[in-house]
């Protein structure tokens, strides 16, 4: 007889004749009437109740009268399997399985449980211990072999084991792994080749890193892996990535190494010294350039120095930047003339026309990729807030203005240590004007040379002198001056200059006291 634990059993007995000296055993001890036992006699039939069945009420139980004896012959209970089968904490390398006891235990109680794994295909079972689980949770590691598996549980007891229950699902484990061979820094020449190798302990996947930035294989990178040798290559290194930081994750362990980039010239190597650049958003010019010559210029006179080609971008580098470099300088292509910011001195300075509402930003370059700056608006040090952030890609820092509006004209300085590089922003500029009634309009940009002619349009219709409407010219500045504006005035407007365009837009309102606008924008900066 099987009863789950706090029921009721009763046994009943009949003899042939009835006798006064008849009784029960359990486990060979005789029963007596307590609040649990109750022993009846109706007859011939003697009959014996449990209440609350507890587990060690479990074994055999006999009925004697004189020398007649029937009893319940022993028999083993497994018990139920478990219940509701839970995933947490999954990790590349792990898996906690956790469960629940069976509804009803038996009257033997559970003495432990068996976990048991599968690879996903295979057909045999191995048990994860060698002995059962005490509790109703375990974490499975240490997997000798990355795969997908299956789990299954069942419940142990003194008389047997349970049927299975199966967590359902697969999931992906992969082996815990040490380094054998770890990351060695490398160097290399810009646009050759770079490659990172690490051996692990054990067969799992990995990832890497640069500058904690995830790459995967595509045109810039080749990832491979053979058993435990992961490999990286870079498959053109730029002098961006001089002291990058290159990691390897995978298996728990990581290795890391630092790449150096070098520039050769006539098969020599050459040292970089320190290098400060300021940049702008403001109106990028993009010059296509295919095999022709492309000549510096410093106020007027050709200058030789280190100059860098990336793709369609010319650069011309000053090293170590003195007072004597000072002044202007242009890059020339044929008749075509740009003028990159001018070096002032130590500080630096550089002033920029920045678009409402565009983002502007401010780029220096240290030497040491270890090195911090201070960011300084108007003498006051700068924070991190929605509109303004600093960056670090290398050796560059960064100050990012978002949505650049009136209130961000000003001095700014990067500061590292002694050594300031400074920066100007100026008032930003106003696309759309809206003008009075009768009132007058200006329009104004500015050119990088006194003798370069603007055309005026609106509305794509080339505009000339008239009585109302007349063009300006006062060093590098032209102006669009509108006489008495009248509601015809109204539209899209560009000053042209080459293949370059500078919108505005006039509305024209009531009679509101609106005198003068004033629109300025260097057609000559990046």
């Amino acid at each position: 007889t099987v009863v789950p634990v706090s029921d009721t059993v009763i046994f009943c007995v009949e003899l042939e004749k009835p006798v006064d000296d008849a009784y029960w055993t359990r486990n060979g001890e005789r029963l007596k009437e307590d609040s649990r036992i109750i022993i009846a006699r109706i007859n011939r039939q003697y009959t014996l109740t449990i209440r609350e069945c507890t587990a060690e009420d479990s074994g055999e139980v006999a009925f004697i009268a004189h020398d007649c004896k029937t009893s319940t012959p022993p028999r083993k209970h497994p018990p139920d399997p478990p219940l509701e089968p839970v995933v947490r904490n999954k990790t590349d390398s792990s898996i906690t399985l956790c469960w629940s006891p069976p509804d009803s235990e038996r009257p033997v109680p559970i003495t432990g449980y068996i976990v048991e794994r599968r690879k996903v295909g295979a057909q045999t079972w191995v048990k994860v211990t060698s002995t059962s689980v005490s509790s109703t949770e375990y974490t499975i590691s240490e997997i000798s072999e990355e795969a997908s598996y299956q789990f299954r549980i069942s419940a142990v007891n003194d008389f047997g084991q349970s049927a299975y229950l199966e967590v359902p699902g697969t999931f992906y484990l992969e082996p815990t792994a040490s380094v054998k061979t770890g990351l060695v820094n490398c160097s290399a020449h810009v646009g050759e080749e770079a490659t990172f190798t690490v051996e692990l302990s054990a067969v799992c996947s990995g990832s890497w890193t640069i500058n904690d930035r995830m790459i995967r294989s595509g045109t810039e990178y080749l990832i491979t892996r053979s058993k435990t040798t992961h490999t990286l290559v870079i498959r053109e290194v730029s002098i961006e990535l001089n002291g990058a930081q290159v990691k390897f994750v995978g298996g728990g362990s990581q290795s890391v190494s630092t790449l150096s980039v070098v520039w050769m010239k006539n098969g020599k190597e050459l040292r970089m010294g320190k290098k400060y650049e300021a940049t702008s958003v403001e109106r990028k010019r993009t010059l296509t350039v295919h095999n022709v010559d492309l000549k510096w210029f410093k106020d007027g006179k050709h200058k030789t120095v280190h100059m860098e080609s990336k793709g369609k971008s010319r650069q011309l580098v000053l090293e170590n930047v003195q007072k004597k470099d000072a002044g202007e300088y242009t890059c020339e292509i044929g008749n075509e003339k740009q003028e990159p910011p001018a070096a002032a001195g130590e500080r630096g300075e550089e002033g920029f026309k920045v678009a409402a509402s565009q983002k502007a930003t401010l780029d220096c370059e240290v030497t040491d990729l270890k090195t911090e700056v201070k960011w300084f608006k108007d003498g006051k040090q700068l924070s991190s807030s929605k509109t303004v952030h600093m960056e670090s890609k290398g050796k560059s820092r960064q100050l990012v203005l978002e949505n650049v509006e009136k209130k961000d004209a000003g001095e700014y300085t990067c500061e590292v240590g002694n050594e300031k590089l400074a920066f100007k922003i100026l008032d930003s500029y106003q696309k759309e004007v809206k003008v009075a009634a009768s009132q007058k309009a200006t329009l104004s940009c500015e050119v990088s040379d006194p003798k370069t002619e603007v055309k005026w349009f609106k509305d794509g219709k080339q505009l000339s002198s008239s009585k109302t409407v007349h063009m300006e010219s006062k060093g590098k500045i032209r102006q669009l001056l509108l006489e008495n504006v009248e509601k015809k005035d109204a539209g899209e407007y560009t000053c042209e200059f080459g293949n370059e365009k500078l919108p505005f837009k006039i509305q024209v309102t009531g009679m509101e006291t609106i005198l003068d606008f004033s629109i300025w924008f260097s057609l000559t900066k990046k």
